[in-house]
């Protein structure tokens, strides 16, 4: 088959890569000017794609989001696109009317509200002196500065925004969000257009890059990700599994993930992201069995799969990066030697800001400082980072840093979610009639 990844940072280049080893040819393109060099030598790059590589039935996959009039555009010529849309865009990027389709659904939400302006937002802390998370929308967004923060009180949150209003390149458009305590999971689901294929599966990670989770946040530091087989239970139905109307109305194909929170008193969605996960699809490679190309091909065809062949146990991912990451601000020179990997450790291996230098030695590109996720599989939670901290501890990649807790702290996550999670056995969740969200619907 033949493939075209629309990639907005080259975040997912290791499928990829692996799609290209399975024997498919596989164009690449990548948006952001800094991430360019990624995967140089490695995968080929079309100069000009739509002319000189893509043809009729070339699938082309978006791997992350931003990219959603092009797939719009080629979906109505004719092509087979996976996951890349406008819908997807918004539900990613204007958490309002995301809020708004998980409102309509019956999905419950922690406390919130949407501000357009810095002031509106501080004299609102000072009435409701309570805990409370940033969480950015629209255009923020695009600023590197401008990250989730979870407040200590309200003082801090009000500081905060003081800082984030004097970094700001974007007009302010943000949340501010009750903090609810309890387990963070994640939820997700591949639609095929009609409806979620089975099973569902379940992600707990840590964002923070330092051990105790100290440390600026940056996409993934590690995750465990496990298939649900048991049934169905009640974070599936109360969450993700009650937006199936909605997505089938807009024809939505591909991944789509709900984090939430969970604890004694329910399930509290957070945010949606509707593309791959990362760290979660490089875990979840652990799991599926079979060709994933033939997987992607089937669902931008609107075949209509329903089942996705996932194996029990537990995936993982740990993160290897080195400096500057997280920063988006100072730059990574790149060039820095990758070493320590044997051949059979290739399907355990998902990279991201690395090149072939000119003397076909795998490099770090000068991108970011993210290196290369570390997977691994076992039956156990507990086990189930083994490899990846064998790989971790293996790799001569210098100035190499990674979190060295996560075997407890994840493994702990999931101990905690078993004793929060109400299985249910063929559970249907009533659908209320949906309205549009938004008015460019």
């Amino acid at each position: 088959m033949r493939f075209m990844f629309l990639s907005e940072t080259g975040d997912g280049l290791g499928l990829a890569l692996r799609l290209k080893d399975l024997g498919h040819t596989v164009g690449v393109k990548i948006k952001d000017k800094r991430s360019r060099s990624n995967y140089d030598g490695l995968l080929f790059k079309p100069f000009d794609w739509q002319r000189d590589f893509l043809t009729k039935d070339t699938i082309c996959v978006f791997d992350s989001s931003g990219g959603g009039k092009t797939g719009d555009r080629l979906r109505q010529q004719g092509y087979a696109v996976f996951v890349g849309s406008t819908f997807a865009d918004q539900l990613e990027y204007d958490r309002d009317v995301a809020f708004e389709y998980m409102k309509q659904v019956g999905i419950k939400l922690p406390e919130y509200e949407a501000f357009y302006d810095w002031q509106s937002a501080r004299d609102f802390v000072k009435r409701n002196e309570q805990k409370w998370v940033f969480k950015a929308s629209g255009d923020l967004t695009k600023d590197h500065a401008i990250t989730s923060y979870v407040a200590s009180d309200a003082e801090d949150m009000i500081r905060m925004l003081d800082y984030y209003e004097s970094v700001a390149t974007h007009s302010p458009d943000f949340e501010l969000q009750e903090f609810i305590k309890g387990v963070a999971i994640s939820t997700e689901g591949w639609f095929n257009g009609h409806e979620f294929m089975r099973p569902f599966n379940h992600t707990v990670e840590r964002k923070q890059t330092m051990n105790d989770n100290l440390g600026p946040s940056g996409g993934c530091s590690g995750n465990l990700v496990w298939a649900w087989t048991r049934g169905t239970n009640h974070i599936i139905e109360e969450g993700l599994a009650r937006l199936s109307p909605v997505l089938e109305e807009f024809g939505y194909c591909g991944p789509i993930d709900l984090n939430t929170i969970v604890n004694a008193d329910g399930v509290w969605a957070l945010e949606l992201t509707p593309r791959f996960g990362f760290d979660a699809l490089p875990a979840i490679l652990e799991l599926l069995e079979g060709d994933p190309g033939e997987l992607i091909a089937a669902l931008a065809r609107s075949e209509r799969p329903r089942d996705m062949r996932l194996k029990s146990g537990y995936g993982s991912a740990l993160r290897l990066n080195v400096p500057p990451y997280p920063s988006e601000e100072f730059v990574h020179q790149g060039g820095l030697p990758i070493r320590g990997f044997d051949k059979p450790d290739k399907p355990h291996l998902f990279f991201y800001d690395v090149l072939l230098n000119d003397k076909n030695q795998l490099v770090t590109s000068p991108a970011y400082g993210a290196v290369v996720a570390l997977t691994g599989w076992a039956q156990s939670p507990q086990d189930a980072l083994e490899g990846p901290y064998h790989l971790a501890e293996r790799a001569r990649i210098p100035d190499k840093s990674y979190r060295t807790d996560l075997r407890k702290v994840l493994a702990q996550d999931v101990t905690d979610f078993e004793n929060l999670v109400q299985v249910k056995q063929g559970s249907q969740t009533a659908q209320p009639a949906l309205e549009p969200a938004g008015s460019n619907q």
